[in-house]
């Protein structure tokens, strides 16, 4: 075989060669190695204490460079310092025992909190109790559950992305919904959604949980970084919602990912809840030297 395509078809092997490169110019990142810029398998880990035993959520406060925290079971937004490596209170309790906070997002001094049934809490920054608590309802039918909201500068507001939500059984979606920064309004449409075969084609794995617990828009690429921890994935899309990218993450350095976050140089942040041990905060430093193989 190698002599006929030597003598016969001497220009078939350039051919085979420039098909195969303009098939992977098209490809999608795929599920088995790291996303540009990232090593998954190489992190700088950091031990949280017991009081953010169920970490869900981070966001990087750029005025102060250190990391917001909550945990679903507090009523209080934590500070975690990055270089000090101490946990502070940067409220009091705000919010009810019952909130089930989820996520967080911090725009000037104003702190949104997430609670996860859809619904997000205004509170200023530094406030002792809940006085001047605003909330705001997505009051979507059924049963649903959202651990995710993020900011969209593009987008002018916060967006939150299901879980599991009751409309979305058997469509085979993730849906995101956004919130007018403006107007402190849900637009009364989805903002986008997110196919699981997408995810699932990527992974070559049709049995992939995608069950959004966190999220972030990577300020290098602009692209939304969403974890899932449920199925131990990284999911990489557009902020629209079009799937660029999925990748397993190891469940002995990932065993609940709940957090993500980004300071403005890249570096990533992800957290894990204290599934099987202690918390942790784990950090990738941005490297744009560093490609997908």
């Amino acid at each position: 075989m190698e002599k006929l395509f030597q003598t016969k078809c001497p220009g078939l092997w350039v051919l085979i060669l420039v098909y195969a490169v303009t098939l992977h110019s098209g490809c999608k990142e795929h599920g088995s190695e790291s996303p540009e810029g990232y090593d998954l398998n190489k992190p700088r880990q950091m031990q949280l204490g017991k009081v953010l035993n169920e970490i869900s959520g981070l966001y990087y406060n750029g005025e102060d460079h250190n990391l917001l925290a909550i945990s679903d079971s507090k009523e209080k937004v934590f500070q975690i310092g990055l270089k000090s490596k101490k946990l502070k209170d940067v409220t009091g309790k705000v919010v009810a025992p019952d909130s089930d906070l989820e996520d967080l997002v911090k725009i000037g001094d104003t702190l949104y909190l997430l609670s996860s049934w859809g619904e997000i809490k205004q509170i200023a920054m530094g406030s002792k109790d809940s006085t001047g608590l605003k909330s705001y309802d997505l009051n979507l039918q059924g049963q649903n559950d959202f651990e995710t909201l993020y900011y969209d500068p593009s987008a002018k507001g916060l967006i939150l992305i299901c879980k599991t939500c009751a409309h979305e059984k058997g469509h085979g979606i993730r849906t995101a919904f956004r919130f007018d920064l403006q107007t402190k309004t849900f637009d009364s449409t989805a903002f986008f959604t997110i196919k699981k075969k997408d995810v699932e084609d990527i992974l070559k794995d049709k049995d992939a949980k995608i069950d959004p617990s966190g999220a972030a828009i990577n300020p290098i690429n602009k692209r939304l970084y969403i974890l899932s921890s449920a199925g131990n994935l990284v999911i990489i899309t557009d902020t629209r919602g079009k799937v660029i990218g999925a990748y397993n993450l190891n469940p002995d350095k990932f065993p609940q990912p709940e957090g993500i976050a980004f300071a403005p140089n890249g570096d990533m942040y992800i957290s894990n809840e204290g599934k099987n041990g202690k918390p942790t905060l784990l950090f990738f430093p941005y490297r744009e030297d560093k490609k997908t193989k």
